[in-house]
């Protein structure tokens, strides 16, 4: 009589087969998690990026976001009855994560003569910062902005103010990319011209260990007139 053979694996055989098959699962879950966090970081560098285009846009398309009255030149009054007009933005970077993002309403005596040239016609106006559509933007995914020539050890410092020229109702943007200027005090942006018109913005992201890999930056060109001046660079050319 044959002594019949059972078919099976050896514990040795199963505890193999179960290790690679662990290590196989844990090499596709890191390689996952990794993609996601490569993936987290570039969308919060076109957020920013787009954020910033989108200011370009409002200061084309101006829209008065005031349900009441306005203030303006030392007095208040009912909507479309104030001698105030909006001219754009005024963007700076708060902290390391947050900018804060406010109308520029302009006063220009009515009885005065508007200058033909664009810089010469918004110097004649009175510039305020608006509380009216204020808004603040959060980086996302945890990612911070820092400036470029610190590399990364300290927060991104900036202002810019964004302007709709009365005469041609062309775009014309003042930056100064080392200070935070103080709301009472944008129209320094205007008096700064030529150096303010002449100077661009490069803030890095970081990512602050959502992955290792090199940091991108969003640019600023000096002299933007309009969104395409908004630029993002890649760790080859970013600076950071």
């Amino acid at each position: 009589m044959k002594t019949q053979k059972e078919v099976g694996f050896t514990i040795i055989e199963t505890m193999l087969f179960l290790g690679i098959t662990g290590l196989l699962v844990m090499g596709i879950l890191t390689g996952t998690g990794v993609s996601i966090n490569i993936q987290r970081y570039r969308d919060s560098v076109t957020s920013f990026q787009a954020t910033l285009q989108q200011q370009f846009s409002e200061v084309s398309n101006v829209s008065n976001d005031s349900a009441g009255d306005l203030a303006c030149h030392g007095a208040t009054k009912a909507r479309g009855q104030s001698d105030c007009v909006l001219l754009g933005r005024f963007i700076t970077a708060t902290t390391s994560r947050v900018l804060s993002i406010k109308n520029v309403i302009g006063y220009i005596d009515p009885n005065m003569s508007l200058a033909q040239n664009d810089l010469g016609a918004l110097k004649q106006f009175e510039i305020y910062v608006s509380a009216v559509g204020a808004q603040d933007y959060t980086i996302e995914w945890g990612s911070s902005l820092v400036g470029v020539a610190s590399k990364g050890s300290n927060p991104a410092v900036f202002s810019m103010l964004i302007l709709r020229s009365p005469v041609s109702g062309v775009i014309r943007t003042f930056i100064d990319g080392t200070n935070t200027i103080s709301d009472a005090k944008i129209a320094n942006l205007l008096s700064a011209t030529p150096s303010a018109l002449t100077q661009s913005v490069n803030v890095c992201v970081n990512s602050n260990g959502l992955f290792a890999g090199g940091k991108s930056s969003v640019v600023v060109n000096a002299n933007a007139t309009g969104a395409s001046a908004v630029e993002t660079r890649g760790e080859a050319i970013s600076g950071c």
